[in-house]
C-alpha cells in the first residue's frame, strides 16, 4: 500500500510544480516592449559613441525593429554625431498599459523615466510614449516609438 501511495505522490508533486511555474513563462506585451526598448537604447548608444560600427548596429536593430521605426533609426544613425546626444544611464518604466491589439499589432502607452548624463551634469527626464509592436507567432518587434507632447 505504501509503495502504491509513493507511486502516485511523486508524479502528483511534479504536475503541481509544473502547473505552478508554467504561468511564469508567459511574458506580457508590456514586458516584451520594455526589453526591446532597453535593447534598442543599448544598440543605438553603442553605435553613436563608437562601440560598434553603424552597419553592425543596423543589423542588430533589424532583429528587434520593423518599419517604420527601423528606417527612422537607420536614417538617424547615418546622420547624427555622438556629440548630439546625451548618454542614457538607465530607464525606469513607470506605467505600461496595453491599449489595443489589432491583427498583428499591439499598441501600448508607456511612461518612462530616463536617467541621463549630459555635457554639464546628470539629470532625469520623464515622458509618455506610444509604442507599437508588430507580432508574428512568438516574435515581436518594435514598429513605432513616439513621444506624446508634453502638457505644460
Amino acid at each position: 500500500m505504501k509503495k502504491d501511495c509513493r507511486r502516485f505522490i511523486l508524479p502528483a508533486i511534479i504536475i503541481i510544480i509544473a502547473g505552478f511555474f508554467s504561468g511564469f513563462g508567459e511574458r506580457s506585451y508590456g514586458q516584451i516592449a520594455e526589453e526591446l526598448l532597453k535593447e534598442r537604447t543599448k544598440i543605438l548608444q553603442h553605435a553613436y559613441y563608437g562601440g560598434i560600427e553603424p552597419e553592425r548596429a543596423e543589423k542588430y536593430l533589424s532583429r528587434i525593429e520593423t518599419y517604420p521605426l527601423l528606417s527612422e533609426d537607420i536614417e538617424n544613425l547615418r546622420d547624427m554625431e555622438a556629440t548630439d546626444l546625451d548618454l542614457v544611464k538607465s530607464m525606469d518604466f513607470l506605467e505600461v498599459k496595453q491599449e489595443q491589439k489589432l491583427f498583428h499589432y499591439v499598441s501600448l502607452r508607456m511612461k518612462i523615466r530616463w536617467h541621463m548624463s549630459g555635457a554639464g551634469a546628470d539629470y532625469v527626464s520623464e515622458n509618455e510614449y506610444s509604442v507599437i509592436l508588430q507580432t508574428a507567432g512568438n516574435e515581436s518587434r518594435l514598429a513605432e516609438f513616439t513621444a506624446f507632447p508634453r502638457n505644460y
